[in-house]
């Protein structure tokens, strides 16, 4: 087992994330700027939890059979990605509501619609990601070994030359570890990363409970009464792969492309950094243009500016990425925008395919 990455901090001020965020508040006290980032909110959750609803109701209930069955679960996986996008996302950053206690009721639907653990997530994606972004042995979200090498400093190994191509199944099972028990694991462990967490207590670990209980309820339980146990595995493989693909994908074409940073904990303790220029630096934004997109996946695709702003919610986005853009050319840090999805897409096919070439030995490299 390795040992416990030590205590790591950033300097949590600086010119550039001063100037940004006084132009960022200043936008959001317009009032008509906040009402409309909020209508346009809460509109997408109406969207997401209706579709999820009527997609189920017409597959349980219904039963249509044929081309309408696969409609519907098609808008069963485009209905949870949307939640887990749109709506527990931003709740469970605090962005939804002004409350604590409010937003983590609408974060729950984490548990009860996706199946894992909203308590583990807040630790998981708020903490160790968001804080230690890139950082070897605490962003979780790039330490993946020994399946898949994401970082220059994690060691080679023979099987990462094909990583680029085994990837893929592998992002296909993210939720669905989780749902199973990864979450619960890591609660067990007593971190993420380097990231404590806490045994949950009272109303977190009712949460927990009651999630995991309803989400079997509604996905697996409910569908059994009325097809086959055979037509269950299948549609729930089936949903589930499809938004565990699209869920890792859009985060992975944020931080594992070759325009981000990536560092060890030798590189980041070595020199002191500024927490903003860190998160910028390590992160780069794709397809910025692309209004169907941004609204798909909920703003993360402007994932430089909800990682400078996780408390804003992410229909905000689109006119931040315009104020951190222009203050980052100012204070000279390095701002990654990819185009198109198709380039974002190839950037990480690249990044994958040379961490899985680099340091392997020259008769390998030969064949």
């Amino acid at each position: 087992m390795s040992p416990r990455p030590g205590k790591l901090s950033f300097s949590a001020d600086g010119a550039f994330i001063r100037e940004t965020r006084r132009e960022v508040e200043a936008y959001l006290s317009c009032e008509s700027a906040a009402r409309r980032g909020r209508l346009q909110l809460y509109a997408k959750s109406v969207v997401a939890f209706g579709l999820l609803a009527a997609s189920w109701w017409v597959l349980v209930l219904i039963r249509p059979g044929g081309l309408l069955s696969v409609l519907a679960l098609a808008g069963l996986c485009l209905g949870t990605i949307l939640i887990g996008f749109c709506v527990q996302h931003d709740a469970n950053h605090g962005a939804y509501f002004r409350t604590r206690r409010a937003n983590h009721l609408l974060g729950w639907s984490t548990d009860a619609l996706l199946g894992f653990s909203s308590y583990a997530w807040r630790v998981k994606h708020n903490i160790a990601h968001h804080t230690y972004t890139n950082v070897d042995g605490y962003d979780d979200d790039i330490s993946q070994t020994p399946f898949v090498r994401l970082m220059p400093s994690q060691t080679p190994r023979p099987w990462y030359r094909l990583q680029h191509v085994y990837i893929w199944p592998l992002y296909s099972m993210m939720i669905i570890r989780w749902q199973v028990g990864a979450d619960i694991a890591a609660l067990l462990r007593g971190r993420i990363g380097a990231s404590p967490i806490r045994t949950p207590r009272r109303w977190d670990l009712v949460g927990i409970v009651g999630g995991k209980i309803l989400f079997a309820a509604w996905a697996i339980l409910a569908p059994l009464l009325v097809y086959p146990w055979q037509v269950v595995l299948l549609g729930y493989l089936v949903f589930t792969m499809v938004t565990s693909v699209v869920t890792a994908t859009t985060f992975q074409l944020a931080h594992c492309v070759e325009e981000a940073d990536h560092f060890s904990l030798a590189e980041v303790a070595g020199e002191t950094r500024e927490w903003a220029e860190h998160e910028v630096e390590t992160t780069v934004d794709f397809c910025p243009r692309n209004r169907v997109l941004t609204w798909f996946l909920g703003g993360l695709n402007y994932q430089i500016e909800h990682h400078l702003f996780p408390r804003v919610a992410h229909t905000h986005y689109p006119h931040i990425a315009e104020i951190v853009s222009r203050n980052a050319a100012r204070h000279g840090v390095r701002y990654t925008v990819q185009p198109s999805l198709r380039a974002a897409l190839r950037s990480h096919h690249r990044h994958l395919r040379t961490l899985g070439r680099n340091g392997i030995a020259v008769e390998l490299e030969m064949g």
